[in-house]
């Protein structure tokens, strides 16, 4: 199967990712600089996408949607956690989402615009 020919479709930003790859370094990038900066987002393009990201992945995972269905995601902050890598574990960001109860989910970017992509380009 060529991944390199799936392009991504992000629908809360008003562009097209000519590849997964891109999609994924895009986000990642984010990710890093939000855990660098130790800043959580609630306003603005890069919060619009990323709760998108997280509510399109949980639908089509059937993941976290009672609490989805409850709660509104008030924030989106990264943080560090420790990720199974080829057999090696490596510290490493991920996003959490912040529910209005304050509880929080974590998710990979990179894992959950894999499934959106593979979602958008059935064979």
């Amino acid at each position: 199967m060529n991944m390199a020919a799936k392009t991504v479709i992000i629908e809360s930003k008003d562009y097209v990712f000519n590849t997964l790859k891109e999609a994924q370094k895009y986000y990642d990038t984010i990710v890093k600089e939000l855990f660098e900066a130790n800043l959580t987002l609630t306003t603005g393009q890069d919060f619009e996408d990323l709760k998108w990201i997280y509510r399109t992945y949980c639908g089509y995972t059937k993941h976290n949607l009672d609490k989805l269905g409850k709660y509104d995601i008030i924030g989106v902050k990264s943080i560090r956690t420790i990720r199974e890598k080829g057999g090696q574990y490596v510290p490493t960001e991920c996003c959490a989402i912040i529910f209005s109860d304050c509880s929080e989910a974590e998710f990979y970017t990179d894992k959950a615009i894999k499934e959106i992509a593979l979602k958008q380009n059935p064979r």
